[in-house]
């Protein structure tokens, strides 16, 4: 359907147990910066938290505050961290009748201009679609916040968010048709824990990796027996600066391959994060 683009990553979502000590970590970590923090106890979204800033993008970071509520659940059985990505469109009217016209339903919308996929039709991934950002978001104009110390590394892009899915390559066509986007990379035969295929979404990557439930706590830290989005990685300018500053201040690393540094959930604030020195192949800022 015409009207319908896929404009950048509105933000990508984390719902921890404890905001205020992950925000304190991460912007220790990585510069984490809180952009807006809103309180909403409405049993429909119950969480407190907002958007943050990292390197050049944004995670909307949030505390369950509403017991039963969805975030609530996920949290209890999850164990909480990284949870979905949001897109943003150009015209949510316009998403709306291209995912639907594509056999994704999309049950809840709201009259502000934003909705939620069904994750059963966007391939277990829970996503976001709105028509705008918060005014405090850099790319719409506001300024940059200023750090509130000097952090441990020195991001400079929000690299990518990864998502564990049945069949990455399959996932990444359907996905990039949802979205009206590209498939930027595809490596069927990319080794246990590296991405297989990558998906554009506007001015990030949604990287995808193979399921495979039986080795995720050695591999993420955390155990996924669904599909779900669950990594958020981060672009320093040298790996070998990680490796000498991380065990200092506490952060233990749970895994390395030549080109990224997976941390240990545990010790980031319960937000499952990678550190890598490069973009992925065909990222949208490359």
């Amino acid at each position: 359907m015409a009207g319908h683009r896929t404009r950048a990553m509105f933000h990508a979502t984390a719902m921890v147990r404890d905001y205020d000590a992950t925000v304190a970590r991460l912007a220790e970590l990585v510069g984490l910066r809180v952009l807006e923090y809103t309180v909403a106890d409405d049993p429909a979204i119950g969480r407190r938290g907002g958007m943050t800033w990292i390197g050049d993008g944004s995670l909307e970071l949030a505390e369950p505050i509403v017991e039963g509520a969805a975030p609530d659940r996920f949290v209890r059985r999850s164990g909480g961290g990284m949870q979905g990505l949001a897109v943003w469109v150009d015209d949510f009217r316009a998403a709306v009748g291209h995912v639907e016209a594509l056999d994704a339903s999309m049950p809840v919308q709201m009259p502000a201009g934003f909705g939620f996929t069904s994750p059963r039709s966007t391939c277990g991934i829970q996503l976001e679609w709105s028509e705008f950002t918060v005014h405090e978001d850099p790319r719409a104009g506001a300024p940059v916040p200023e750090y509130t110390g000097s952090p441990v590394l020195d991001v400079t892009h929000l690299a990518f968010v990864g998502a564990v899915v049945d069949d990455p390559v399959g996932s990444a066509h359907r996905l990039a048709a949802l979205m009206a986007t590209e498939i930027t990379f595809e490596e069927p035969d990319a080794e246990a824990g590296d991405p297989v295929a990558g998906v554009a979404v506007g001015d990030c990557t949604l990287a995808l990796y193979r399921l495979d439930a039986r080795t995720s706590p050695q591999t993420w830290g955390r155990a996924h027996e669904r599909p779900r989005v669950s990594l958020l990685a981060v672009r320093i300018g040298s790996l070998d600066a990680a490796r000498a500053s991380l065990p200092g201040c506490g952060v233990r690393i749970l895994r390395e391959s030549p080109t990224a540094l997976v941390l240990d959930p545990e010790t980031t604030g319960g937000v499952e994060l990678a550190v890598v020195d490069t973009l992925l192949p065909g990222d949208p800022r490359s």
